[in-house]
């Protein structure tokens, strides 16, 4: 399905007896721009099966490849800007557990398009990793060591890069001209609308979720809050806009804090402020900060692409204004954020959504769930922000000294040893190898059981053995790997947790931007009882395992 990651196994069976298999992934990718991809018949476009059949032709033709394993991963409606697609996420995964030995692409910038990633992924990482890397069309191989450096390996994907660029110019450019013409551009339909099947980049009215839209800005307008108007929607089980659309068949997955969605005062009000359902087709409203990225920002209203009368209009101008009008009554005029310490960082840890903060000179946090469904067990009473600052200080101090301590500890254990980062990488890579072969060496195992060749017993036992030894050897990896990224070029401790919480160990008073930079949330219960995360928690255990490590080596020696 398009925008969709896929990942499948489409071949490998070697005779029980033969050499341990390699595992050869193919990876294939398309992007949002192919010009057949949304046609109704096909599942995938085309340019993914024409990828499909050069790969499947290249490694039936390479005799090395004979009885490996292969794996396809597949990105279909994803820029190659960014390494954020999910099928490449998995592949990649894969290859740093040692599970891939060769990637085969149909050229590099099916692989990526971004200059400097991709060259970091050729020339630093997949060596690194032990991996073979093959761009068809580019005839390039890594296993070949003049390819790997080459200017023309680089010039390629300085080209690809370059072009991603230009493209993403021209298709914004067109898609605006589009959206000029009043053409609805977005992948999904608001609520209350679906897409004209006739007509295509067209919007036509869903009678049925319609009619919620119009009773929601008739109450709007007769005076109701929109926090009165989601209670209401939730007590007679009103299906939300994301409920609406999974009931249709449509399995895109929503960011949601709850698997049970549920009609909040935002939700209401996201309806009520939106200038479709009068008829107005808007583009623009938030952009890309950049090329090839996910993140957006809001763009001016100004700078939108508005157009009136594009579709029909499910409420009329006047009870449009009428709905404003009314929410301007009623809205809330909130501090600024600058002086939101906690910022959307305190979280009902019941239903999962951030809690309101209210009031200017003694203000506290609520969550506001109760007030609109009484499906969850909310904490209800008031959390003054005082009570969050005095706690999150004194923990602080604890974190600040704990990180100091840890620092200490660490240096004391590497005072004596200069890190030699080559005969690390030397031995992760041995290490790497041993633990691919233990994996071959357990379906080996596996398949003897299945064809007879030792029985059960035998099987689970040696099957036991050699995974002990494996996640023992797993192990022994992530600490190496600590321990690289632990330790700078002069053998000094590099860890963001330590830079980070040490300045704070004698602070007095907390500022905004410290609980920036060292807290990532706090999740309050009832009762008053709340829980603080902090930042850099993969630093913290990465960190500790160096440190643990070094302990057990210590043990071991004695």
């Amino acid at each position: 399905m398009s925008g969709m990651g896929e990942v499948r196994a489409v071949s490998g069976k070697a005779p029980v007896g033969q050499p341990a298999r390699i595992t050869v992934a193919k990876y294939l990718r398309i992007s949002n721009e192919d010009t057949d991809r949304n046609q109704a018949a096909k599942t995938e476009s085309d340019s993914i099966a024409n990828q499909r059949d050069l790969l499947s032709d290249f490694i039936s033709r390479m005799s090395e490849f004979d009885g490996a394993d292969i794996i396809e991963f597949c990105d279909d409606g994803w820029s190659g800007k960014n390494f954020t697609r999910p099928a490449v996420q998995e592949m990649l995964g894969m290859a740093r557990e040692g599970k891939i030995q060769c990637i085969v692409v149909k050229d590099m910038s099916r692989f990526g398009r971004d200059y400097l990633e991709v060259g970091n992924y050729i020339s630093r990482v997949f060596p690194f990793l032990g991996i073979r890397f093959i761009a068809v069309n580019d005839g390039y191989d890594s296993i070949r060591p003049a390819d790997t450096d080459s200017l023309e390996t680089s010039f390629k994907t300085l080209l690809y890069d370059l072009y991603s660029r230009d493209l993403s110019k021209k298709v914004r450019s067109a898609k605006k001209r589009k959206a000029e013409n009043g053409e609805f551009l977005s992948p999904f339909a608001p609520y209350g609308y679906v897409k004209d099947t006739e007509r295509k980049n067209h919007l036509i009215i869903d009678e049925e979720a319609a009619g919620n839209v119009r009773r929601i800005f008739q109450m709007a307008a007769d005076g109701q809050t929109t926090e009165q108007i989601a209670r209401e929607l939730n007590i007679e089980h009103v299906p939300t806009p994301m409920k609406q659309k999974r009931r249709e068949g449509c399995r895109r997955e929503w960011k949601s804090i709850c698997g049970d969605n549920f009609w909040t005062r935002n939700a209401v009000g996201v309806i009520l402020r939106d200038e479709r359902y009068i008829g107005t087709n808007i583009y623009g409203k938030r952009v890309r900060d950049e090329v090839g990225k996910s993140h957006t920002v809001k763009n001016r209203r100004e700078d939108w692409t508005a157009v009136e009368n594009a579709h029909e209009g499910i409420v009329s101008r006047s009870e449009f204004e009428r709905a404003q009008e009314a929410m301007r009554k009623f809205t809330e005029h909130p501090c600024r954020p600058s002086g939101r310490p906690f910022n959307k960082k305190i979280r009902c840890g019941i239903c999962g959504h951030i809690m309101a903060r209210i009031g200017r000179k003694n203000p506290y946090y609520i969550c506001r769930t109760p007030s609109v469904t009484d499906a969850y067990a909310c904490p209800t009473g008031r959390m003054p922000e005082k009570d969050f600052m005095d706690v999150l200080k004194a923990q602080l101090h604890a974190q600040a000294l704990y990180a100091l301590d840890t620092s200490r500890i660490w240096e004391e254990k590497h005072r004596r040893e200069k890190q030699d980062v080559k005969s690390i990488q030397k031995s992760i890579s041995i290490l790497r190898e041993t633990y691919t072969a233990l994996e071959r060496h357990i379906r080996e195992l596996y398949e003897k059981n299945i064809f007879g060749e030792i029985d059960k017993e035998t099987y689970l036992k040696e099957k036991n053995a050699a995974a002990e030894k494996r996640d023992s050897i797993r192990a022994e990896i992530d600490a190496l790997e600590a321990k690289l990224q632990n330790a700078r070029t002069d053998g000094k401790l590099e860890n963001k947790l330590v830079d980070s919480f040490s300045k704070y160990a004698e602070i007095d008073k907390l500022t905004a931007e410290i609980v920036s930079d060292v807290l990532q949330e706090i999740i309050v219960y009832p009762g008053g009882r709340f829980h603080i995360v902090w930042n850099y928690g993969d630093e913290l255990e990465r960190l500790l395992l160096d440190i643990n490590m070094e302990d057990k080596a210590e043990n071991a020696e004695d």
